[in-house]
């Protein structure tokens, strides 16, 4: 298919020049075959030709930040203009004397998108602020009349918003300096641009974004598009006609006859980034568990399942491929199957993984209808029974043979979490939520769905796991409130609240912190018996009276996050205070887990550390080997092993004769990776996750079913992860909600070389041959990051002084790359 996904058309003449596959083309306006103008390493954005034609000017991430980029429109070298590292960069046009181009950034600003206008000489040399204030696209008129779009970029993402930061326009008609609004309309009104006179805008007042125009006065509004499934996106105009996007498609308004014309583009290409590749399975690790056995594991990465021997032998790949995305996937008793969740029937269902059987790509389903999307999944360790919670706070199980899940609770406050059978699998344990911000251990009996409160209501109990001799149970909370002074201001906060604590599960068992006397041999597990699941007891519980035999582990307050149990010593991990170090994080991305492991064996009634830098934590069925994930490797340890004899010994903890133990060689598996397979199951995973999560289940009035087969049908003509991610955002736009984001992704790595800030104003100084000094800004001298260099001790640079060359090489007052 020669089709692709168009976006950013400008038009001189009969050219029209537009971004497809995240590069440059040009073309005509009659159709036919674009040809390609640029070959990035990164996404370019905006172009615009000069007024006479000869020049592109667009933005580009060649090095990492955006920054305005020009070159001839026949095609040739870029040069790059700008150099301010900025987040944001968007080139609105040209100035009419085609000797400047007009930029919007937030460079300078203290805050992200707020952008200013400047403009920059085609030649080279230092952007000049418009001091127009705040402005996201801006338009000149040859007579000096000056337009500005605020707030807004593009009406398609946040669609029929009204909210505070709604597209906004303003003219100054005259040139004087004097702006007022140009028009009111209950819309997002975007991309204002001069047209013979007239303002041309996108506007979304009646329902879709269409193109409209109106006189500088704000009168005389006219609708000149008729799009009714996409958005008009991206507007550009020649003075005579205006292109713009909308659905993948450029068309073209004649603004003296009002006619519209689809350009019909075909971009020939081999579409690189279509063409499948392998991934170490490491690098999109999302889920692991060991055997009940503790000899094999089976993970999840970038959506696909796995399972293997810890340490040698042949891996198995379950499931199609790209076309479905797994999840949770987990051991049935026996460690010969496994279960997980796939969307392959476009719902979560929970599937069978089978390597003796003939089902590896058609797996068979436990669930045939949708049951929500799945947030936790455990198995019996002794029946093929399977326990589940979903989004909505349900918790069920799937009996053996069964395809009807049997719902046995439903949290009022907050999703059900981490489900935990006991050894016996009559019981299921788990973190249940009477309210907001409060969670207490339940135990149900699996058959007759009987539940029983474990703990009473005070702050939040959670991850509940089984003493595997039925004696305990041990869970994390917060019901210490121990406060700490502030150290800057007057008031006290509860940032180590919590520590693992012990439940008996009879009145005739005594605490485990009292000491027992030591054999007088240690005690290790014969060679034959490892690899082996010990047999299960039987669980008898006392529920009467058991919020009253809770016991606090002798362990200092903190940051735990997990908890297991082993045989007469109980494993958990604790992660270290750190303050948010400015600039801090965004809130998508990742935090760096790097916890400790920590382990209190009952016998010698003593905490150890067991290992250090890991994240997450999984038991086998043995109750003896853990395997921990550690800055995207996985290792294994015998969790019943010998303990350090301090803690600068950890390396050695988990260590028994005939016990193998070690890091996993996570590169015997390679991810197979087709994009179209996984774009299409990204766009209908994206769709169903708002129809599952929606604030409002009418989903805003919207036909969601009709939303999707609207979107679906331009994934044929998407060519990169860029474009995948413009139709997500777009099609949650369609449910008017403007908090509705698609952040992240796999896009191509491009060089990312950081900037150098000397946090001072510089101006070209003919006579020195050199930036002058004009002011340096301080900040805290103590915090070097927050100061300018310029500053340093010892230096004894001042205002007015000149920077005439760098590493050796003089300064010029314009930058060429020629």
């Amino acid at each position: 298919m020669n089709s692709g996904y168009y976006r950013f058309p400008t038009i001189y003449g009969d050219q029209i020049a537009f971004v497809s596959e995240d590069d440059l083309w040009l073309g005509t306006v009659g159709g036919g075959i674009a040809r390609r103008l640029t070959t990035s390493v990164s996404e370019v954005a905006y172009p615009h030709f000069s007024p006479d034609g000869r020049l592109l000017a667009f933005v580009g991430r060649e090095e990492g930040h955006p920054e305005v980029y020009v070159m001839p429109a026949e095609g040739g070298p870029a040069r790059r203009l700008t150099y301010l590292g900025a987040t944001a960069c968007v080139v609105c046009e040209w100035s009419p004397t085609g000797d400047e181009i007009l930029f919007t950034t937030d460079f300078g600003s203290p805050f992200e998108r707020d952008t200013q206008a400047y403009a920059v000489p085609v030649e080279g040399g230092a952007p000049r602020a418009l001091r127009l204030g705040h402005a996201t696209t801006v338009a000149l008129a040859p007579n000096g009349a000056t337009l500005i779009g605020r707030n807004a970029l593009d009406a398609a993402r946040w669609k029929r918003y009204r909210g505070g930061t709604a597209g906004d326009l303003w003219v100054d008609a005259s040139g004087s300096g004097t702006f007022r609004r140009l028009i009111s309309l209950r819309g997002n009104l975007v991309w204002p641009l001069w047209v013979g006179g007239r303002v041309f805008f996108i506007s979304d007042h009646e329902g879709i974004g269409n193109i409209y125009s109106c006189t500088a006065d704000g009168s005389d509004l006219r609708k000149h598009s008729d799009e009714r499934e996409y958005y008009a996106r991206y507007p550009s105009s020649d003075g005579t006609r205006v292109v713009y996007g909308a659905g993948a498609e450029l068309r073209m308004i004649d603004t003296r006859d009002d006619s519209t014309t689809t350009i019909g583009l075909q971009t020939p290409s081999t579409a690189p980034q279509t063409v499948r590749r392998f991934i170490e399975s490491s690098e999109r690790l999302e889920h692991f568990s060991p055997s009940p056995d503790g000899t094999q594991i089976a993970l999840v990465s970038r959506g696909q399942p796995y399972a293997m021997p810890l340490w040698e032998e042949a891996v198995t790949h379950y499931g199609r491929g790209s076309r479905v995305r797994y999840r949770l996937i987990e051991w049935m008793p026996g460690a010969d199957r496994l279960v997980a969740v796939d969307d392959a029937e476009g719902y979560e269902r929970i599937i069978v993984l089978d390597p003796s059987s003939d089902h590896t790509e058609n797996p068979p389903a436990l669930t045939d209808t949708s049951i929500g999307r799945v947030v936790e999944l455990a198995v019996s360790p002794v029946d093929d029974v399977v326990a589940f919670t979903n989004h909505r706070r349900e918790l069920f199980v799937i009996d053996s043979g069964s395809k009807q899940p049997r719902k046995l609770d439903e949290s009022p406050g907050d999703v059900t979490s981490r489900l935990a059978f006991s050894p016996d699998g009559r019981y299921l344990a788990y973190t249940w939520s009477p309210s907001h911000d409060v969670g207490i251990i339940r135990v149900c009996k699996v058959k007759s769905g009987e539940k029983h409160n474990v703990t009473s209501p005070l702050r939040v109990d959670v991850n509940v796991t089984w003493d595997p001799d039925g004696d305990y149970l041990y869970f994390l909370s917060t019901r210490d409130f121990n406060p700490v002074y502030d150290a800057l201001q007057f008031d006290l906060s509860f940032p180590f609240a919590m520590r693992p604590f012990a439940v008996t599960l009879r009145k005739d068992v005594r605490s485990p912190f009292v000491p027992k006397p030591a054999p007088l041999h240690k005690e290790h597990r014969p060679d034959d018996e490892i690899g082996k699941k010990p047999k299960a007891p039987k669980i008898d519980i006392d529920f009467d009276g058991i919020t009253g035999r809770i016991m606090a582990f002798p362990v200092e307050e903190g940051r735990y996050d997990d908890i297991v149990a082993v045989r007469r010593r109980v494993l958990f991990t604790r992660f270290a205070l750190k303050a948010i170090k400015v600039p801090a994080k965004r809130w998508h991305e990742e935090e760096d887990r790097a916890g400790d492991l920590l382990a209190y064996d009952f016998d010698a009634q003593r905490l150890v550390t067991m290992a250090r830098e890991l994240e997450d934590i999984r038991l086998a069925g043995d109750y003896r080997t853990l395997v921990y994930a550690s800055r995207d490797k996985l290792r294994a340890i015998d969790a019943g092993g010998d303990l350090p004899e301090d803690d600068s010994d950890e390396a050695k903890a988990g260590a028994e004769p005939g016990r193998r133990t070690g890091w996993i060689d996570l590169s015997r598996i390679s991810v197979m990776v087709e994009p179209r397979d996984e774009w299409s199951q990204m766009l209908r995973e994206a769709w169903r996750l708002q129809h599952e999560h929606f604030w409002d289940e009418r989903m805003s009035g919207v036909d969601w079913n009709v939303v999707y087969e609207r979107y679906a049908r331009l994934l044929p003509r998407v060519r990169t992860r860029g474009e995948l991610s413009d139709l997500i955002w777009e099609m949650q736009g369609e449910l008017g909600t403007s908090h509705a984001y698609e952040i992240g992704g796999d896009y191509r790595e491009a060089p990312n070389y950081k900037r150098g800030f000397l946090g001072a104003d510089l101006t070209w100084d003919e006579k020195l041959q050199g930036w002058r000094i004009d002011k340096i800004y301080r900040g805290d001298s103590w915090e070097r990051n927050f100061d300018s260099p310029l500053a340093a001790p010892g230096l004894e640079i001042e205002v007015g002084d000149a920077i005439v060359a760098v590493g050796g090489r003089a300064v010029a007052k314009t930058v060429s790359v020629d």
